[in-house]
């Protein structure tokens, strides 16, 4: 456990901070320093590190294996201290963190004034980052500094603010909790029975902090919750317009707020990404348009830089592959896919199962089609496998008529019929697949019950002149059947 910790640590620094901590260490250890440089040379050297391996190099270097583990956590540490201190103003809330350990110190040698000075610097300072909890311990300082140096009367004035401040956060943790409700119910479509889920969001919506927001317009995080709040409505409405209007003033707001967006470049990142989402059915100048701009954004980052490039990467990506798709240009979009597998499989830091179930998705659908029934089942696999339904009901549920179409394809008859019995079980009480995904299951039923007395390429051929007349929604997965249907003919 603690290998797979070091090893994780270490794989996630960049070579600036690699070479801070070799500085670092030999500015600050003493005796035994040569024993952790070269345990962290260990790990930086190999990449498939055991414990059986890691004593065999400490050995060699004829330094005692014992207590490896205490070694290894001391490491650990000295790599974060390093780390804090070669980061140590990189973000306002560190920069913030610094100053309340310099009030701290101050305080406990009796020097009041110069602890009130520095904390009226960081009340400054945090109204650009907003951290509430910071605040907190700011202003319970500033009570006690003013109790000691003012007397009575100031630390009482100052426990007001407290009780002042608490009620914000108060406000501003019920704003939060709702767009949690909201975003859960975005997600538990087809989970969750749609009426159920609009008279919840009703709810959400008429809730008096939403309704009466004037106590919102000085906090930027409600600001922008407020504005994804009825962004996720509009989603489950199926009203991209409105979906779209209010994701994009959800980034006026980051963009107006630059030390905010700064500081949570991942949440952004989130917002945009949904913003590109809604584009990317949209002509090529403008969906790239907006692909360039996401892109661009880790040009002002320093500290999350790495994560946000790969978090950036990924969803791009996504996005262009969803918008190949869209566009029926699926050879593109296999070539495509080759870059974004070789990336993805260097990727350090995590990315949540919701975007991964539907880049595999993606993967799928596009070898499906250019006839790549292996790799197109491997992918399926993987998400029916290696996820869980309630990651992404929609596309998981989507997957498994992927599945069902691959083994069909690939002659497994029995598999076919066995698995669209284990479907029907499984979703057709809960979850209401659409007409044309209906009519393709219901043709390879009919033809796995009887195979060798049915001609498909006759009956998809027939099935195709009935969905010709059919108002069918242009979304990537039905395009991915009716290109199924199609090459059946």
């Amino acid at each position: 456990m603690i290998i797979e910790e070091t090893k994780k640590i270490i794989e996630s620094l960049s070579m600036n901070e690699k070479r801070y901590f070799k500085l670092f260490v030999n500015k600050n250890i003493f005796g035994n320093q040569n024993k952790y440089l070269m345990l962290f040379d260990i790990f930086n050297n190999f990449t498939d590190i055991d414990e059986q391996l890691l004593k065999k190099h400490i050995n060699e270097h004829q330094f005692s294996d014992k207590n490896v583990s205490y070694d290894l956590n001391y490491l650990n540490k000295l790599i974060l201290r390093s780390l804090n201190e070669f980061h140590y103003e990189k973000t306002v809330s560190l920069k913030l963190q610094n100053l309340i350990k310099s009030v701290e110190i101050l305080f406990y040698k009796g020097l009041y004034e110069e602890c009130l000075r520095i904390i009226q610097k960081a009340k400054k300072l945090n109204s650009k980052n907003e951290n509430e909890i910071l605040m907190l311990e700011l202003l319970n300082w500033e009570k006690k500094c003013m109790g000691y140096s003012k007397g009575f009367q100031g630390a009482m004035s100052v426990n007001k603010k407290i009780d002042e401040y608490f009620n914000s956060i108060k406000r501003n943790r019920t704003i939060v909790d709702l767009y949690y409700h909201s975003y859960y119910l975005k997600n538990s479509t087809g989970k969750i029975a749609l009426e159920k889920i609009i008279s919840e969001f009703e709810q959400i919506i008429q809730h008096p902090l939403i309704v009466d927001h004037k106590e919102l317009l000085t906090s930027t995080q409600p600001r922008i919750f407020k504005e994804l709040i009825f962004a996720n409505y509009f989603h489950v409405l199926q009203q991209t317009a409105n979906e779209l209007k209010h994701l994009e003033k959800a980034i006026e707001i980051y963009d107006e707020q630059v030390f905010y967006k700064q500081e949570n470049p991942l949440d952004y990142i989130s917002v945009y990404t949904r913003i590109i989402d809604i584009y990317k059915k949209s002509d090529d100048a403008t969906f790239y348009n907006k692909i360039e701009g996401l892109r661009q954004f880790d040009s002002i980052l320093d500290f999350q830089k790495n994560v946000a490039l790969e978090r950036i990467f990924f969803h791009t990506y996504l996005a262009e592959l969803e918008h190949l798709v869209y566009n029926n240009q699926f050879q593109e979009g296999l070539q495509m896919m080759q870059h974004i597998v070789k990336q993805i499989n260097t990727n350090k830091f995590n990315i949540e199962p919701y975007y991964y179930i539907g880049m595999y998705y993606q993967f799928a659908c596009i070898t499906l089609i250019t006839k790549n029934l292996s790799q197109s089942l491997k992918h399926i696999n993987y998400i029916l496998n290696e996820f869980d339904f309630n990651d992404r009901p929609n596309t998981f549920i989507k997957a498994e008529i992927l599945n069902i179409i691959i083994h069909f394809e690939l002659k497994n008859y029995k598999l076919v019929l066995h698995n669209l019995n284990s479907f029907k079980k499984k979703y057709t009480k809960t979850f209401k697949i659409n007409a044309l995904e209906k009519k393709i299951l219901k043709l390879i039923e009919a033809i796995s019950n009887d195979p060798y007395l049915k001609k498909t390429s006759i009956e998809f051929a027939n099935l195709h002149k009935k969905i010709v007349q059919m108002e069918i929604e242009k979304t990537n997965s039905n395009l991915i059947y009716l290109n199924y249907i199609l090459s059946k003919k």
